[in-house]
């Protein structure tokens, strides 16, 4: 089991390197595709944020295998969005 904080970095991690190629993507583009790069980048911070919230408020706090669940879901989705930013981000970029 993860601890929380490794948890956290791994969050702020996935989510910086969405935001890290949306920005590359619009150093190359040029301001084409400026308002699809920014909604992605405005996702993904959302999206930070919503886990964080998960992370820092477990649904049971004295349950250790129900904590386990919560984090595991907590992972999952994370990758989960972040793939789908990732997506995203190719699509817009592929457009052109």
């Amino acid at each position: 089991m993860s601890s929380i904080r490794k948890t956290k970095k791994e969050i702020d991690a996935l989510v910086s390197e969405v935001i890290s190629d949306a920005y590359t993507c619009m150093a190359v583009n040029g301001d084409k595709k400026f308002d699809e790069i920014c909604d992605i980048i405005e996702s993904a911070v959302e999206c930070r944020n919503e886990l964080f919230k998960q992370v820092n408020n477990p649904t049971e706090k004295h349950n250790v295998r129900l904590n386990r669940k919560h984090y595991q879901t907590v992972r999952a989705t994370l990758f989960d969005r972040a793939d789908k930013l990732f997506e995203r981000l190719s699509a817009t970029f592929k457009e052109n």
